[in-house]
């Protein structure tokens, strides 16, 4: 004799039993080690709620037993890193950026730290990794305005730069007039090998280096204040005026940029972020000045 079937267990709820047909719906429990489980990630839940920050308040939020936080864990992390920085921060601040410059471990460390300070502090102008924009220099390069000396680069962050470049045209309160800042525009295209009207170029030079008074600035030869001359006597690095005989252009190189330059002039400022700071509501500390004065040194390719 065929054993009898094993009845099937239902919940008891059932449909559609007028036809002889019930839909009835079955009870299939869940597998007891996902039921023991999900009990214990409820257990695991509350305890975490008496040990640790979990539920939100009007005034805040449950803080836990452990009074622990992950701002406070961030803070402790921050105190351990600058105690294990504390011994090389304070060799580097005794030190001057040559002496530091001569020790490979040292430099490297500060290079490290200066990178850090370039990111959040000077990269907003200058571009990440010094890479620069109108109107601020590029510094992977090495044309510089005022000198690419790691000490002349510390000059320019603690103390700040100021460069200006009057304006020449009689509208914009200059002492020429149109046709004589074309003159000077041909003539500073000349310099740089673009092309230009000759004949123009010849009466700007006159007045470049005579009633202009350019050369006063950007030498003889409008090389530039760091390297230029005027009658023989080199002319002072402070000034800060460019090499005009270069492709390095720090408005832009095309005849409009150039004109627009003459006639209305341009004025140029790197805060000082040390001395007589003048930044952008953070002053930097003096050793932080010494690591990103090594950083931006090297970026343009500086041999220490």
């Amino acid at each position: 004799m065929a054993d009898e079937k094993k009845p099937v267990e239902t919940t008891g709820h059932q449909w559609d039993d007028d036809e002889g047909y019930p839909l009835k719906e079955y009870n299939n429990p869940l597998p007891k080690w996902w039921l023991y489980t999900f009990y214990a990630t409820i257990v695991w839940a509350v305890i975490y709620w008496v040990f640790f920050p979990a539920w939100p308040t009007l005034s805040g939020f449950t803080k836990g037993t452990l009074g622990w936080s992950q701002y406070k864990q961030l803070d402790e992390e921050i105190a351990t890193a600058k105690a294990a920085q504390k011994p090389f921060d304070d060799q580097l601040a005794k030190m001057s950026l040559k002496e530091i410059s001569q020790d490979p471990r040292l430099l490297q460390y500060a290079i490290s730290g200066g990178k850090a300070v370039f990111g959040d502090n000077c990269a907003p102008c200058h571009g990440s990794g010094g890479i620069g924009a109108k109107g601020f220099p590029t510094l992977v390069d090495d044309d510089w305005l005022y000198g690419g000396s790691l000490a002349a680069i510390h000059e320019t962050i603690d103390s700040g730069r100021t460069g200006a470049m009057p304006a020449h045209l009689e509208a914009h309160d200059g002492s020429f007039n149109t046709a004589q800042v074309e003159n000077l525009t041909d003539y500073v295209l000349s310099l740089s090998n673009q092309p230009h009207d000759a004949a123009q170029a010849f009466k700007g030079k006159a007045l470049f280096n005579g009633e202009a008074g350019c050369n006063g600035c950007h030498g003889d030869l409008g090389n530039g204040s760091l390297k230029g001359t005027m009658e023989g006597e080199a002319l002072e690095a402070s000034v800060g005026a460019p090499n005009l005989t270069d492709g390095i252009w720090l408005y832009g190189g095309s005849r409009k940029a150039i004109n627009q330059s003459i006639a209305k002039g341009r004025n140029g400022k790197m805060p000082a972020w040390g001395s007589g700071f003048e930044g952008f509501g953070r002053k930097l500390d003096p050793l932080s000045i010494k690591e990103v004065s090594l950083y931006v040194h090297t970026l343009s390719g500086g041999s220490f």
